[in-house]
């Protein structure tokens, strides 16, 4: 019974392994974290724990194989101890995502409704998006061409539709905001009315004609992003549970084990 134990502890020993150096590879290859956020490939600031956790994980599933095919009890106590950290960290981290993601801007039908930034959490927008980050990020946005990937759909389908389709990152930083009275002429030219902007406000004089300008210094772009950020971070939240859930299991299987390491010591 105790050799069966091993045997399936050994797998999920593996199978984390494996886990951990998809993480590991992905990051160290592309640098990015499209594989955790789908087109948010701009979204950065998670690639340092995202890595350590990879990297983390990687180390004790070594670990945890070497005390197996030692049958060293110490060192699967060190093994236990420190998977039992990684969840610690890993469950704090998944409740303070779950706490900075839950305030976010009301659903809605239409891809050009914009989202405010005020809609989003105090920690996203003074972490995320602030002036300094910003700068990188929109380079970010600008070299993975979001506006030419817009102006390409605004060419292949009725602009009806494409309103419908608009992903919250096109509808801030490619449009200008939508109570400033800007007249369409195409993806990345508005004219504005003769009679005068509807607002004259900051945001609509950010608004420039010109793939490197549009409207990225704008609040609804800053907001777009955070919206992409934030509905990819909270599909990550459900996979971290999963896997928190996970990772308690293989530690509380690997205490029930503890015993036969010392047994066969004697």
């Amino acid at each position: 019974m105790a050799r069966k134990g091993d045997y399936f502890l050994c797998f999920l020993n593996i199978l984390t392994l494996l886990i951990s150096m998809t993480i590991v590879v992905q990051i160290s290859k592309t640098w990015e974290i499209i594989t955790f956020y789908g087109n948010v490939n701009c979204a950065s600031f998670l690639r340092v724990p995202v890595f350590i956790l990879g990297a983390a994980l990687l180390i004790i599933s070594v670990l945890g194989l070497m005390a197996l095919f030692c049958r060293a009890s110490p060192l699967h106590r060190v093994y236990l101890w420190a998977k039992f950290l990684v969840v610690i960290a890993l469950l704090g981290f998944t409740v303070f995502s779950s706490f900075v993601t839950d305030k976010g801007p009301r659903e809605t039908d239409s891809g050009r409704d914009q989202s405010r930034l005020q809609d989003f959490s105090g920690w996203l927008q003074g972490y995320v998006v602030n002036e300094n980050k910003w700068v990188r990020i929109k380079k970010c946005l600008i070299k993975t061409r979001v506006c030419q990937e817009y102006a390409q759909k605004l060419s292949a389908l009725p602009s009806d539709v494409l309103l419908e389709m608009l992903i919250p990152v096109e509808s801030g930083c490619c449009m200008p905001p939508s109570n400033c009275g800007y007249k369409f002429k195409n993806a990345t030219f508005w004219d504005a009315p003769k009679s005068g902007l509807d607002s004259q406000g900051g945001e609509c004089l950010s608004w420039k004609n010109g793939q490197g300008n549009l409207c990225y210094d704008c609040e609804t772009c800053k907001a777009g992003y955070l919206q992409e950020v934030r509905n990819a971070w909270k599909a990550l939240n459900i996979f971290n549970t999963c896997f928190v859930i996970y990772l308690t299991l293989i530690l509380a299987f690997g205490f029930l084990c503890l015993p036969s390491y010392q047994s066969s010591r004697l």
